[in-house]
């Protein structure tokens, strides 16, 4: 696999991202922490079973499979689990983990079922009602919520592991002219640097 430089994480993450990353994302690239590709030998570090699948799933419904592996297939998720044990500051996995013992939980009583049991018509409704509170939040001024961390570290992971940089994004080392207002049909796809 070929490993990208810091300076590179961060490009990618300022484009996925608005700018926007935080401080665990940043020690972990300062790190060189990349997603697994072989995980048969991996137990998990900081993660239950339940916060594993959890993360797993919604990373699979962020970035599901098309015509290029999703986030769950790549093992953002095990990536999750290396940033909560290795990149996270004590209090920060604590908080962490006990956020996403809550959504669970919550999820359970709102819909009668844990998120990873949902269909994905569910598993979508979810999410967007995330996204919502995400806005909601930002506008209040609140702090971070726990689904904005995950989508973080699930962009994090994927972009930046080698499906995401080289089969999803286009990777164009010499770019031609500039062209300033180009159809997103014409490429299909976002470039990566």
């Amino acid at each position: 696999m070929k490993r990208l430089n810091r300076r590179q994480i961060l490009d990618r993450m300022a484009v996925v991202t608005g700018g926007m990353v935080s401080l665990t994302v940043l020690a972990a690239c300062d790190g060189g922490v990349t997603v697994p590709e072989n995980t048969a030998n991996i137990d998990l570090k900081a993660l239950s079973q339940a916060h594993f699948d959890l993360v797993g799933d919604i990373a699979d419904m962020i970035i599901p499979d098309t015509d290029t592996p999703g986030a769950k297939s790549v093992n953002v998720h095990y990536l999750v689990d290396e940033l909560a044990a290795n990149w996270m500051t004590e209090d920060d996995k604590n908080a962490f983990l006990n956020e996403l013992t809550t959504l669970d939980d919550r999820i359970k009583a709102e819909y009668g079922q844990r998120f990873s049991e949902l269909d994905n018509e569910k598993k979508a409704l979810v999410l967007d009602q995330l996204g919502g509170e995400i806005l909601s939040d930002i506008k209040s001024g609140e702090g971070n919520h726990i689904y904005l961390t995950l989508r973080e570290m699930i962009i994090f992971g994927y972009y930046t592991s080698e499906v995401g940089a080289s089969e999803e994004l286009i990777y164009d080392p010499i770019p031609g002219e500039y062209n300033g207002c180009t159809e997103f049909s014409e490429t299909g796809k976002a470039y990566s640097i």
